[in-house]
């Protein structure tokens, strides 16, 4: 059993998952000593009214707040500074995150500075982070990043120009708290991109060379998930609240999959070049080149690949193990079909002469996502995939 070797970790936080769980969070703020709160979302979570319930919950507990709603896609470094100032200018000692993956990530660096006095260089490098002084509790409106349990933050660096991943214990939620009611009217495009990346999670981590039995649990669990629910959610979520509340499992599922030590591999490492220079959200980057990494690593574990086959619902029987595993790049693209999502590099407007420098950004940036691969790979086995994705 190759886990006798290993070290395997698990941080979850305090999660609170149920229909009108938005309405605690005031009674949680209390828990956790608040004081002065700030909301972190953007215009448009404000717009559909999805504070409404947190802020009457603060009313309620008698809890001062504040609102920053600027939080642009991808977070970007000066506006996590810029949310950073508001909490330390108005001592809020509790920071509520209301949103997407991009909201949530926003709030978490925010706190995170804020608490070491504005200083952004814990941003670059994590060793200088030395404690948590503001509290934070993540709510999430869409389902499929996981932002709220994970120990990650995404931002970006405007002056590299690229997307940078800030990993600390300290990014972890004091309270996460799951509300599908959030997600109820979430649109179809965005229901079907965020969905796409809790699948991804689920898949990368079960067959990365660090997968594990304890994220093999969160794995085959997010995957079933996404394959039973996603559709639904994306055909009618208003009308599903069932797929819903599932969707929103296996969000956190999913990202709990490659962090119990487990990892990602290189669909996420290709999706941040391609999300940045084809514009696309990272879900979607990330749906449009799994079956192609799949395909390419279908070799590498093949047994594994056979039983995403059978999670997705695909038949299976009497069929030898590459046919099976073969299955399993088949449920994904009728999904993706499903779904409308773009299912080539040409789709969103990438040539084949943008082949280098996005592997020129994997390489630079990411190497331990290839290191983390089912399958060896060197420079032309990643051009080979994104030519064959065009």
């Amino acid at each position: 059993m190759k886990e006798l070797s290993r070290t395997i970790s698990i941080r979850v936080p305090r999660t609170i998952i149920a229909m009108n769980a938005s309405s605690q969070v005031g009674a949680l703020g209390k828990e956790l000593g608040t004081e002065s709160a700030l909301i972190v979302t953007d215009q448009g979570v404000v717009k559909a009214g999805l504070t409404g319930a947190v802020e009457q919950s603060l009313k309620q507990e008698n809890i001062p707040f504040g609102i920053f709603d600027k939080c642009p896609v991808s977070a970007p470094i000066s506006s996590v500074l810029d949310c950073a100032r508001v909490i330390m200018n108005n001592k809020h000692n509790t920071v509520i995150g209301i949103g997407g993956g991009s909201v949530i990530d926003l709030a978490k660096l925010a706190a995170l500075v804020a608490s070491h006095g504005g200083d952004k260089s814990i941003l670059f490098d994590t060793k200088l982070i030395k404690k948590r002084g503001v509290r934070t509790i993540f709510l999430p409106t869409t389902a499929g990043t996981g932002s709220e349990v994970s120990a990650t933050a995404v931002c970006t660096d405007e002056d590299s120009h690229r997307k940078m991943a800030v990993y600390h214990d300290l990014n972890r939620a004091d309270v996460a708290v799951l509300d599908p009611v959030l997600t109820m009217n979430l649109p179809p495009a965005i229901t079907a991109e965020t969905g796409m990346d809790a699948l991804s999670h689920g898949i990368e981590a079960y067959t990365s060379v660090k997968a594990n039995t304890v994220a093999d649990m969160f794995a085959e669990k997010t995957i079933r998930l996404v394959s039973e629910n996603l559709r639904l959610a994306y055909a009618k979520g208003s009308q599903n609240p069932e797929a819903r509340y599932n969707m929103m499992l296996a969000a956190s599922f999913g990202i709990l999959s490659p962090l119990t030590s487990s990892s990602g591999y290189i669909v996420h490492s290709f999706s941040y070049p391609l999300g940045m220079m084809a514009n696309l959200g990272h879900g979607k980057a990330c749906a449009l080149m799994l079956p192609y990494v799949m395909e390419f690593n279908l070799i590498g574990n093949p047994e594994r690949f056979a039983r995403i086959a059978e999670l997705m619902g695909e038949p299976v029987q009497g069929l030898q193990l590459r046919e099976r595993a073969e299955r399993s790049v088949v449920a994904v693209k009728k999904l993706i079909a499903d779904l409308r999502l773009p299912k080539t590099l040409g789709e969103v407007g990438m040539t084949k002469k943008d082949i280098p420098a996005m592997v020129d950004y994997v390489m630079k940036y990411n190497m331990y996502q290839v290191n983390d691969n089912p399958r060896m790979l060197d420079r032309a086995d990643l051009e080979h995939i994104l030519e064959t994705a065009l």
